[in-house]
């Protein structure tokens, strides 16, 4: 489960930084990149906010690379501009450069050292490199400026729960949900934490409540489901696998639990489509282990 990060500042919050700037807490689809069919042109007489307010532009048309390009244009002329390396840091985290964003979220935080979000989102994208211990400080730091930032705990849960420290995940999930209850990917968090724990029937109701508030939640339609499976409640497990499936075309996992189910409530023939379905999706990607298991599934039904 990735790291949320904060939404982009604009330049009327520049020297406020609180409440002003909307923390993202739910599961976002970041803007697509856009094909850009020329260079981007720097307006040489717009002064370093306007270029900031520019690239936000840039940035709700669903163009990050072309936002990049401002952003770093807006420093260069005022290398001061705290709300431009900020906001260079998410739309180099959106590209996918979280080596960038993390130098640029730094940047933000030395130039303001009180810069809640800016902490959160450099903890963020270290959490999403895979440095959960590099990450901790600062998502402490960020809580510690602002005890009230929802997506800090969040974020930190989910660094304890890489660090396997399951309590002290848990904790921060707890936090981040009793600031912001409808928050379905904390909550489904929380219910995957509490499976491991091996409390089932909890893990169930917190799933079923993700998805409740989150209808299109590919994941947590899965994870029901196969809790459910466990439960031996074939049929409504099935029912949630479906849904998994209806938001995610290329679930393998959702596929391959699926023909087991199927399998079990002697629906042969529904049960084989499922496991290749699985294996072709494993097959792509290169999951060589699992698209055998599938097929292996695929032979024992046929020669049964």
């Amino acid at each position: 489960m990735k790291p949320v990060f904060g939404i982009f500042a604009s330049v009327l919050v520049v020297s406020t930084y609180g409440a002003d700037i909307a923390i993202a807490q739910i599961r976002q689809k970041p803007p697509q990149k856009v094909q850009v069919q020329q260079q981007i042109v720097v307006p040489p007489n717009e002064t370093a906010d306007q270029l900031l307010e520019r690239g936000n532009a840039y940035v709700r048309l669903g163009n990050v690379e072309g936002a990049i390009v401002i952003f770093r244009a807006a420093i260069k002329k005022n290398p001061e501009l705290t709300a431009a390396h900020y906001n260079l840091g998410l739309a180099y985290a959106q590209a996918g450069n979280l080596k960038a964003a993390i130098y640029s979220f730094q940047r933000a935080t030395r130039l303001d050292p009180k810069f809640a979000i800016a902490y959160s989102n450099l903890g963020a994208a270290q959490l999403q490199s895979g440095n959960p211990d590099q990450a901790i400080p600062n998502l402490q730091k960020a809580i510690s400026l602002d005890p009230n930032l929802s997506v800090a705990y969040y974020n930190l849960g989910l660094a304890f729960k890489e660090k396997k420290d399951i309590n002290k995940a848990i904790a921060n999930l707890n936090q981040a949900l009793k600031l912001n209850p409808q928050a379905s990917e904390t909550i489904y968090n929380l219910g995957l934490l509490i499976q491991t724990q091996g409390d089932l029937p909890k893990a169930i109701a917190y799933y079923s409540k993700a998805v409740q508030l989150n209808p299109e939640y590919a994941e947590a339609y899965y994870n029901l489901g196969a809790a459910l499976f466990i439960q031996g409640q074939t049929e409504q497990a099935i029912s949630q696998l479906s849904n998994a499936l209806q938001f995610r075309k290329d679930y393998a996992e959702a596929f391959y639990t699926l023909g087991v189910a199927q399998a079990k409530l002697g629906k042969k023939q529904e049960a084989i489509q499922s496991f290749i379905q699985a294996q072709a999706y494993f097959n792509q990607q290169k999951n060589v282990a699992w698209a055998q298991q599938s097929d292996r599934q695929i032979q024992k039904l046929r020669s049964g």
